[in-house]
């Protein structure tokens, strides 16, 4: 009896030992898997930037001429300086089969000092200005992987909501994504789609999208044409440093609360900017990468009009040149899970 109950001990302590070594060699190919997943997609979010977890910069913008115009008439002229801390953070939420939730939250400060006034209007002093505006964002996106003609797809739709205060929601856009890639080697990609954005303020409601990438060997040199925000060269110049030559287009909307007629009390202030200038960045540890930036930094004209309004009804108008620029980062490649 004691023979028979020992036998049946052994087996069942052989039987869970060896489901045990199983369930561990599983796991252990999942995170595996799971690792060369990550170091793949960290090594995608080093070529674009956007897909990086999070990151937080300081760009210095030097004094340019500005010219502003109020209602058509001429308001002052002088030099402005614009000082920004930019921060934005990607949270996956939930992921499950060809799936994903994220939750990204954005922060900007910007002051702009405006000296060597000279004004046009008699109710504007030629003194010296300073304003300090904060806007934060925050976004709920959801994407899917699919296929369409035997081609893989991606998709995905967001809603966002942009303020400067915590009591409340001062701006609300939508903005849905399509993408389909239709060249992938290892020397080159390209991938075309197109953008739709509901947003009063924006310029265009649809935006087609075209990326492509290109590996030259001689010269050891990546080519990256992403129409319509950035074209830039890139060249690895050591395994933890890299620098990258381009243009980039970008923009910036603030809220302004006047309460001086003929201004509308409730405003927005919005422009486009393209940066074009050198990048050097440095992998300080696996996941954080530090990164000088600067160049020439040129925007279009900027536009203040009423919340409820379109841009081109704008009342406020400012102008400004080409002015040089630096700009300081950190960043974090993705860390928390795929994004």
């Amino acid at each position: 009896m004691k023979l028979k109950y020992l036998f049946s001990t052994t087996i069942l302590i052989a039987a869970s030992s060896a489901a045990y070594a199983q369930t561990a060699k599983e796991i252990a190919k999942k995170k595996m898997t799971d690792s060369m997943k990550m170091e793949g997609l960290s090594a995608y979010a080093i070529r674009y930037p956007m897909l990086r977890q999070g990151f937080i910069a300081t760009d210095l913008i030097s004094g340019g001429n500005t010219d502003a115009e109020l209602n058509g008439n001429d308001l002052y002229k002088g030099k402005m300086n614009i000082t920004r801390i930019r921060s934005n953070f990607k949270l996956p939420l939930a992921q499950w089969g060809k799936n994903a939730l994220t939750g990204t939250v954005g922060y900007m400060q910007q002051r702009f000092q405006t000296k060597e006034i000279t004004s046009f209007s008699p109710q504007l002093s030629n003194e010296n200005r300073s304003v300090t505006k904060s806007t934060a964002s925050f976004t709920v996106s959801f994407s899917r992987s699919d296929s369409l003609f035997n081609k893989q797809i991606f998709w995905s739709g967001g809603l966002s909501g942009i303020t400067d205060e915590f009591s409340s929601i001062k701006r609300v856009n939508y903005i849905g994504t399509f993408s389909m890639p239709l060249k992938r080697t290892q020397t080159s990609s390209l991938t075309v789609g197109f953008v739709v954005i509901l947003d009063p303020s924006s310029v265009s409601p649809f935006v087609p999208i075209i990326s492509y990438w290109h590996k030259y060997t001689k010269p050891d040199l990546e080519l990256f044409v992403d129409i319509p925000s950035r074209v830039a060269v890139r060249k690895q110049l050591t395994k933890k440093s890299w620098a990258t030559l381009g243009s980039e287009l970008g923009g910036t909307l603030s809220f302004f609360d006047a309460d001086q007629a003929p201004v509308p009390r409730n405003s927005i202030y919005t422009n486009v900017e393209i940066r074009s200038g050198a990048t050097f960045e440095y992998m300080l540890t696996k996941k954080v990468i530090l990164g000088v930036n600067g160049g020439l930094f040129t925007t279009t004209s900027g536009r203040m009009f009423d919340r409820n309004d379109q841009p081109n009804d704008y009342f406020f108008k400012t102008t400004t040149g080409t002015v040089p620029y630096i700009s300081f980062s950190v960043s974090l490649l993705p860390f928390l899970t795929k994004l």
